[in-house]
């Protein structure tokens, strides 16, 4: 289990590294749900929500429900089949390319 998470995380990594670069992932420290920065998209806590549910279609851990210094971030949970998190990895990419267009960014 503890070998098909951190190949997970790998995957999760080059993904964002590759296709989102401006989402950051904070490498975590033995967990399985993992912190993503989404500040440089410079969007508001209502902005952001709106992307991950209505663009994305995603259900994230939204990091505001940790108070002010969790807003701009989201957890996603990596204890998944690996087609599973590809699946919302790419629907994440979607999404923020449909936000862009919405937002004439």
């Amino acid at each position: 289990m503890k070998d098909y998470l951190c190949e997970n995380l790998s995957y999760l990594r080059s993904f964002l590294n590759s296709r989102i670069p401006e989402v950051k992932l904070i490498e975590p420290e033995g967990t399985y749900l993992i912190w993503l920065d989404f500040r440089k998209l410079g969007l508001t806590r209502d902005q952001l929500e709106d992307l991950i549910v209505s663009k994305a279609h995603l259900w994230l851990d939204s990091g505001s429900m940790f108070g002010p210094d969790g807003e701009g971030f989201q957890r996603i949970n990596i204890a998944c089949p690996r087609a599973t998190l590809q699946q919302a990895l790419t629907q994440l990419e979607l999404g923020i390319q449909a936000y862009r267009e919405t937002q004439n960014v």
